[in-house]
């Protein structure tokens, strides 16, 4: 069995496609079709569901791709094992941050980080808290900044960066005509939200249980899932969102949104590097986390 095939199969479950698979890949839709058939009949058994336009993992290609993260995360640590020993910076970096950290400053570290090594393949999954902690459980991912930690031993979350989560609405909606509001008005306001898997919204509902409030105490229009479709919503002017000042940080910048201070609700929280304490990481990513902790305000 061959480390290309493994990776052609997890790329296809994680796009749902030959076709994007194929191209994220630089191969052939053919020969990802044939190394997937390769693996099936190795198995013996179906891993992929081929009978809809979206390709999905059988219960089968499930377990084996859960089994195949692991497989190539291991071999991609030996990999760069190797080229340390042999003073050679190469490798692939795969690191996830939820919506806020995803866009600012992350993707700047990303990149100044490339400029640097340019030999070094760097890949941004973006997802929810919740979603990008798994992935580091799973192995995946070896890292992830997210809004948010989870009781779990086999898991290390590292503050990085403050981030207030702050009241914004776009420039000509009604709520942002007041620069300071009491924390009972918030109830009174249309509010859009990410959905609850996000950072945003659990630490929104931990800050609320403080002054014996719940989220359905909250006038909720929307839930809109990550924080983009959040932001276009409340520029649309539909309502006002409880965000990360990090994910809206050009658009107050810009003047597109204000931001709506709330008096006695503190929204104050951090954002961690969360890595898997049961696999070490590689030197890339280690390198990279003392790189990031260096220019985390870039």
């Amino acid at each position: 069995m061959r480390i290309d095939f493994m990776k052609s199969f997890c790329k296809v479950v994680e796009l749902c496609s030959f076709k994007l698979a194929a191209e994220s890949l630089n191969l052939s839709q053919p020969t990802v079709s044939m190394q997937v058939k390769s693996l099936e009949e190795e198995y013996g058994v179906q891993l992929l569901h081929r009978e809809s336009r979206k390709i999905l993992p059988t219960e089968d290609g499930q377990l084996v791709y859960k089994n195949f993260l692991r497989i190539i995360s291991l071999y991609e640590l030996s990999r760069q094992i190797i080229h340390k020993n042999q003073n050679n910076f190469l490798g692939s970096l795969l690191i996830g941050a939820s919506s806020g950290p995803a866009e600012y400053p992350i993707p700047l570290i990303l990149g100044k980080f490339k400029q640097e090594h340019p030999q070094v393949t760097i890949t941004l999954q973006v997802g929810d808290s919740i979603e990008i902690i798994e992935k580091v459980a799973s192995q995946s991912i070896e890292m992830g900044f997210v809004g948010t930690k989870r009781r779990d031993g086999n898991l290390l979350f590292e503050p990085y960066l403050e981030d207030n989560l702050v009241l914004v609405a776009a420039k000509d909606h009604p709520a942002a005509q007041n620069s300071h509001i009491n924390f009972e008005d918030l109830l009174t306001i249309p509010l859009i939200l990410q959905q609850p898997g996000s950072g945003a919204t659990i630490n929104l509902q931990d800050a609320l249980s403080k002054v014996n409030l719940k989220q359905s105490d909250l006038k909720i229009h929307l839930e809109l899932g990550l924080q983009d479709s959040v932001k276009s919503a409340v520029l649309a002017g539909f309502g006002a969102t409880i965000i990360s000042e990090l994910g809206v940080k050009k658009e107050l910048e810009a003047g597109l949104m204000r931001k709506i201070e709330i008096n006695g609700l503190d929204l104050m929280r951090e954002i961690y590097i969360c890595t898997n304490r049961t696999i070490p990481l590689s030197n890339l990513a280690g390198v990279f986390k003392d790189y990031a902790y260096k220019y985390q305000k870039i």
